[in-house]
């Protein structure tokens, strides 16, 4: 199941280097392999949905760095001022669409790498809509700081349990982006990963190689 979910992680990538049609084609294909179908309608460089039965799951994209929306969005984390980022809020509101869309008696899988990472944490600590109806998030190397710390962190101490039941953060040792995460989180469970490559670089580290294998 970790292994799916960084899958479709990783391919969501297509849709930063391809045009959409060529990438729901691709995206398509590779989902079929791992049992799940693509929801074009609510995919696109931003937002991936997959079902497979009543899983919907639905993926945050991480960083791309040719595009600045991304770039504000990550600097918006670094200093946890994301609530007011628009990427952030379309990216929340896209997810409450989908949930209204399918209903209520399906099961909600959240996931993310690096930036989308961030962004599935900050949807289920912010939204109560979806944090109900959401069973399990899985985050990879997520991008966390002291600021994005402090400011998705429950003051609600029921809130803070059902959230350590649900979340799961992955990160490889030595990937600086989810650095801060390897001193607290500010919910659920860390689960950390030695990178096979003594000698990977830091984009190895920070890269899903790691949690596809």
């Amino acid at each position: 199941m970790l292994n799916e979910k960084a899958k479709i992680a990783n391919l969501h990538y297509l849709y930063a280097d391809l045009p959409e049609e060529k990438a729901h084609k691709k995206a398509s294909r590779r989902l079929s392999k791992l049992g799940y179908e693509l929801d074009k309608k609510n995919t696109n460089k931003d937002v991936l949905t997959a079902i497979k039965g009543d899983n919907v799951h639905i993926n945050y994209s991480g960083t791309n760095i040719r595009n600045p929306r991304d770039i504000i969005s990550d600097i918006a984390l670094a200093t946890g001022v994301q609530r007011i980022n628009p990427q952030f809020r379309e990216r929340r509101q896209k997810t409450r669409s989908i949930m209204r869309e399918y209903g209520d008696n399906k099961d909600y899988t959240l996931g993310g790498h690096s930036l989308g990472g961030s962004i599935a944490l900050n949807n289920v600590s912010q939204s109560k809509s979806i944090r109900d109806r959401v069973s399990k998030v899985d985050v990879f190397n997520s991008g966390y700081t002291l600021p994005f710390h402090n400011s998705i962190k429950p003051t609600d101490k029921k809130i803070k349990r059902e959230l350590d039941r649900k979340v799961n953060h992955h990160r490889v040792k030595g990937d600086l982006v989810s650095a801060y995460s390897h001193n607290d989180t500010a919910f659920g469970n860390l689960f950390e990963y030695k990178h096979k490559d003594n000698d990977a670089d830091l984009s190895d580290k920070h890269s899903l190689e790691t949690f596809m294998d």
